[in-house]
């Protein structure tokens, strides 16, 4: 008899004389699999690591040690020495956007300086002569918009005065238009800005327009100017996101939140559902519907009921209206308790006011769904809690609503206890926290607010429930490494880039130095706390008795591995509702 088996031989003898762990089904059942010899970081507070699991009919039966878990074997039992390897509960990306992938169809053109961006705009309306619209990408936004100012749709006029343009920002939250794209669109001065100082056609001192749109304001005009029809864009926005998806799922993604789709709802949800009626979709999915602009909040929850009739499945699943409350801060169109540092007499707005939230939020209420909420500025995100204490204040115990605020940039000190006592949701996406040179961003703000962005630690350390994301949608060379969980973990562990992408020899940490997060903080909010968000505690984000049997075996043990390359962990096997679905168990 091998070493092997004898170890697992002397763990049966010891069960039997009665050295169970305390988690263990004192009545005896047959397991499908069984793991031992692992390091497992169970996300479960009350049993933080544990070195075996039973696993039947796609749940963990048994959670402990090879003693406690030899129990449930029986002769037809898998089971699996992984010999140390690391071990965590299936990951949740929990703000995401891999059904868009594919959607977007830009020319693309590019400069160093505004006269070669210029340049190659022309050259590609030249190329392009039978293309009515001339949708490119992508301006750089510290090159052509400062405080307020932005860019002219005069100069877009002076290159291509004849067809329509619309060029898109490198953040893609603002667009350029020239005058025949104004009027295709049917913005004109009189036309009212969706949300003042948020969702804006920009003007000059004398009310023209400029060409700048920001936010939903020019959201709302894509899905009737560019909707996808041609075969060939619908087959590559499948393939896309089938791409997408299979990616996520390797990296031990099983559950996401789609933090929605700029109006395209039907074409994502309709393919996510296809693709999960032809055993296609690899992961659960959490659908919303989008509101980025006031208008479209009146009819949020009925479309959410529609996509839920319509679309969904047993995977695919529709419980949330996600709001764009603001913007973001490069091109000033967020909510701030002070004025930007290069416009002094400019804060922004935010998409509702706090009692039009809190209406909402009753609503909600009543109709047991959640939310989401896109929130940048420390303006807005005071407007949220307000909105919820009020809403709380009013709906008492039967408040239902599990609200999320994400990205957080900037949270005034005085509201992260009250993001604690009133229960929301904080949802960082981790790859953003590393070090930006001449960043735009610290322009707007000035250096003491950009010095205090990101206080992700300081939730976690009140007891708040903090979530991590991807945030991805717009595919390209960089989707591999922008959807990668660990590489998410390393930087918010870090507060800095890869080296290779350091600009200088050292490019330091983000400040506040002291926001570096844990490893287990990390895991934890990829795991437990987006479950949670989700509603979905009850069966996934930890490894407990119960539980559906989500897990990952990572090729390296992240909590070991030097701190610059935990990017580089890969799971040797995803596991989800006990069934092997990427890589290979031993």
């Amino acid at each position: 008899m091998s070493i092997k088996n004898n170890l697992w031989t002397i763990g049966i003898i010891a069960a039997i004389l009665g050295s169970c762990n305390s988690t263990s089904n004192n009545s005896k059942e047959s397991a499908n699999l069984i793991i031992y010899g692992a390091k497992i970081f169970t996300s479960n507070t009350e049993q933080p690591w544990a070195s075996a699991v039973a696993v039947k009919d796609g749940k963990f039966i048994y959670v402990g040690d090879s003693a406690g878990a030899s129990i449930y074997q029986t002769d037809s039992t898998r089971v699996i020495n992984l010999e140390g390897k690391l071990v965590i509960a299936g990951l949740t990306d929990a703000h995401s956007h891999p059904g868009y992938g594919g959607v977007e169809h830009f020319g693309e053109v590019e400069g160093e300086t505004k006269e070669e961006l210029l340049a190659s705009v022309k050259a590609y309306a030249d190329n392009h002569p039978d293309d009515e619209w001339l949708r490119l990408c992508c301006w750089p936004t510290a090159m052509f918009a400062t405080g307020t100012e932005g860019p002219q749709k005069e100069v877009l006029d002076a290159v291509v005065p004849d067809r329509l343009i619309w060029f898109e920002s490198s953040t893609a939250h603002d667009f350029w238009l020239n005058s025949k794209a104004l009027e295709k669109i049917g913005v004109n001065k009189d036309t009212p800005d969706p949300r003042p100082g948020m969702a804006i056609y920009a003007r000059d001192k004398n009310g023209e327009l400029t060409g700048w749109i920001k936010e939903g304001a020019g959201v709302q005009h894509f899905v009737n100017q560019f909707n996808l029809t041609e075969e060939e864009r619908l087959k590559s926005h499948q393939e896309q996101v089938e791409s997408t998806l299979k990616i996520l799922s390797e990296f031990g993604v099983t559950t996401l939140f789609d933090a929605g789709n700029k109006g395209y709802g039907d074409l994502v949800y309709s393919l996510i559902s296809k693709l999960e009626k032809e055993g296609k979709l690899p992961i659960r999915y959490e659908g919303t519907y989008q509101v980025f602009t006031p208008k479209r909040l009146q009819n949020a929850i009925s479309e959410v009921k529609r996509y839920r009739k319509e679309y969904g499945g047993t995977l695919l699943q529709f419980n949330t209206v996600k709001i764009f409350m603001d913007g973001i801060n490069e091109n000033h169109s967020v909510g701030l308790l002070k004025p930007y540092a290069n416009d002094t007499n400019y804060i922004g707005n935010t998409l509702l006011t706090s009692e039009e939230l809190r209406d909402f939020l009753l609503e909600l209420s009543k109709e047991k769904l959640d939310l989401h909420v896109h929130t940048i500025g420390d303006l807005t995100v005071r407007t949220v809690i307000d909105a919820v204490e009020a809403a709380k204040a009013i709906a008492k115990d039967d408040f239902y609503p599990r609200i999320t605020m994400a990205h957080l940039e900037l949270i005034d000190p005085t509201d992260l206890p009250r993001i604690k006592e009133l229960g929301i949701i904080c949802n960082f996406t981790p790859w953003w926290l590393g070090v930006n040179h001449h960043d735009v961003v610290e322009e707007s703000l000035g250096e003491e607010r950009y010095s205090n962005m990101y206080k992700a630690k300081s939730l976690f350390n009140l007891g708040a429930t903090v979530t991590f994301s991807s945030d991805e949608w717009w595919g390209g060379d960089m989707l591999r490494t922008y959807i990668n969980p660990y590489f998410g973990m390393q930087v918010g562990h870090n507060r800095q880039y890869p080296k290779d992408w350091w600009e200088t020899d050292d490019d330091g940490i983000r400040s506040p130095s002291d926001e570096r997060l844990t490893l287990e903080q990390l895991v934890t909010g990829y795991t437990k706390n987006g479950a949670y968000q989700l509603r979905k505690e009850n069966i996934l984000g930890s490894i407990e008795t119960g539980k559906l049997a989500d897990f990952v075996v990572l090729d390296k043990n992240l909590f070991e591995v030097d701190k610059y390359e935990i990017k580089n962990v890969m799971p040797s096997a995803v596991v989800m509702d006990g069934k092997v679905i990427r890589g290979n168990l031993p």
